[in-house]
């Protein structure tokens, strides 16, 4: 075959891949980026993983991504996520970021039973002693299962014509390549060790990441780590929704407050006309997980409205306990030395308080971190990417660490600002009862639209300084003082 044949059957094939991916949607909105290599590898499945792999898929001839687990069927819970069957959140960015690598996934989700939300108008916030006055906002947000959410998020990356997905991989490590690079995994598909080459590897293993230990064997000192110890636990139940529950909202959350009140909840919609219940409980005061116990933690809980809701509602699932001891966070981006060929994302580089909801989002918000470190080629994208990378985690991780730390037995380094800007957000949040211009300001911050900075604007000071805390009660097991009922006005209940 001559050379100018050859030629044409390579650009053919070409465009027929790009008129195919375009189909799918699944090209950079910025054009057709050049391709980086043949190959790249992504170690886990796992929203990161998944979310690696779209991006990844811009960039290079195929993607494989290696999973240890076996796949379940759509909805149930993977072996290798166990705090899937407890409740999660989607938060604005997340999903924002989801759309613009999905184009048209909010339909994905509505096919499978999610309730799209405006997080601050559709939902109820119970902190510091009261609901949160509602507001309509642009911070939307999805009601679904975490199983289910992944199914759909992995359904769209199999449409993907050239990733592939193979289950029941485990990978035993790093593989050296030329100029002290990676070049590739060993791993075991159950039949013993092999070796996959590869222009790129992507560890989305999680929080049990093996890439510090493989780091000292390639003789690369590995990172430095941030833990706040947090000794969380949850109790998870689903039950059976009912029209007319909630005032037709569709989620209720009530957070821990310090220095004494640790217990907290999630109630939130899900397919299937089903609540999911999340009770939780940090530095050792665990939720129940017997019938009897489970129904005394909610209703010990600062407002009685979960407990009013399950104490009568048909339960459909058993009580799921899970654990969580600490927050840890690897200092990839402190690093002055990293092999070329490997980088790491979503919990394997910080793993979050899940209380907060930021882990799913945050690893959405790296991935498109990834996608803008691609942009400069393969050389030194490491160190790109953990800078970019980096600053997106910084939020969440102030964030969550700053609220954990406000409770004095929670064992992590406290900088001189965390007690004087808790105490400035506790006062925040009553105002905001009565303020939704202020609910809307804090949810854009929690929702990571906009950095914590904003919430000391002259105007946040102004109305936070000036603002009524009245009603306010001392007493935590009472009554809350602004109603659920009055909270907002009623709405369509979306079953």
């Amino acid at each position: 075959m001559n050379h100018r044949r050859v030629r044409s059957l390579l650009s053919s094939r070409s465009a027929l891949r790009q008129n195919v991916a375009a189909s799918f949607g699944w090209r950079s909105s910025r054009g057709h980026p050049e391709l980086l290599g043949k190959h790249a590898i992504v170690i886990g499945s796992s929203m990161a993983g998944l979310l690696a792999a779209r991006v990844l898929a811009d960039h290079f001839e195929h993607v494989t991504v290696l999973e240890r687990d076996v796949f379940p069927a759509a909805g149930e819970a993977r072996r290798g996520v166990p705090q899937g069957r407890h409740a999660h959140g989607l938060l604005s960015a997340g999903y924002r970021v989801m759309q613009r690598l999905f184009p048209g996934i909010e339909q994905d989700f509505l096919g499978v039973g999610a309730i799209l939300i405006d997080a601050t108008n559709d939902a109820f916030w119970f902190q510091n002693g009261g609901y949160l006055a509602p507001s309509a906002s642009d911070l939307n947000g999805v009601c679904l299962s975490r199983p289910q959410l992944e199914a759909v998020v992995r359904s769209r990356v199999l449409r993907l014509p050239n990733v592939t997905i193979n289950a029941g991989v485990t990978v035993l490590g790093l593989t050296r390549a030329e100029n002290r690079s990676v070049g590739g995994v060993t791993l075991d598909r159950g039949e013993g060790a092999e070796t996959l080459t590869a222009d790129l590897v992507v560890d989305a293993s999680g929080r049990g990441s093996r890439t510090p230990a493989w780091l000292a064997q390639l003789g690369y000192r590995p990172p430095a780590v941030s833990e706040v110890k947090v000794n969380m636990a949850y109790a998870t139940r689903t039950y059976r929704r009912s029209p007319g529950d909630l005032d037709g909202g569709h989620l209720l959350l009530v957070a821990p407050q310090a220095p004494h009140q640790k217990r907290g909840a999630v109630l939130a919609a899900q397919e299937g006309n089903r609540w999911m219940v999340t009770l939780t409980g940090m530095l050792g005061d665990h939720p129940p997980v017997d019938d009897a116990g489970l129904l005394a933690f909610a209703r010990s809980l600062p407002t009685q409205d979960i407990y009013d809701i399950i104490a009568h509602a048909e339960p459909l699932s058993d009580i799921v306990p899970y654990r969580y001891p600490s927050s840890l966070r690897h200092h990839y981006e402190r690093l002055s030395a990293f092999p070329e060929g490997v980088v790491v994302i979503g919990d394997a580089i910080c793993s979050f308080n899940p209380i907060f909801g930021q882990g799913m989002t945050v690893a959405s918000l790296e991935a498109q971190a990834l996608q803008d470190s691609l942009e400069g080629g393969l050389q030194e994208l490491w160190k790109r990417f953990f800078r970019r990378a980096a600053k997106r985690i910084d939020i969440a991780w102030t964030l969550a660490a700053s609220a954990d730390l406000a409770f004095p037995e929670t064992l992590g380094t406290r900088g001189p600002a965390v007690k004087p800007i808790n105490a400035y957000i506790a006062r925040l949040l009553q105002v905001a009862r009565h303020d939704p211009g202020l609910t809307v300001a804090f949810h854009q911050v929690s929702n990571l639209i906009k950095p914590p900075s904003s919430l000391f604007s002259p105007n946040i000071l102004w109305r936070v300084g000036s603002g009524s805390i009245r009603g306010v009660s001392p007493h935590l097991n009472r009554e809350p003082c602004v109603p659920l009922a009055a909270a907002g006005a009623s709405r369509d209940v979306s079953l």
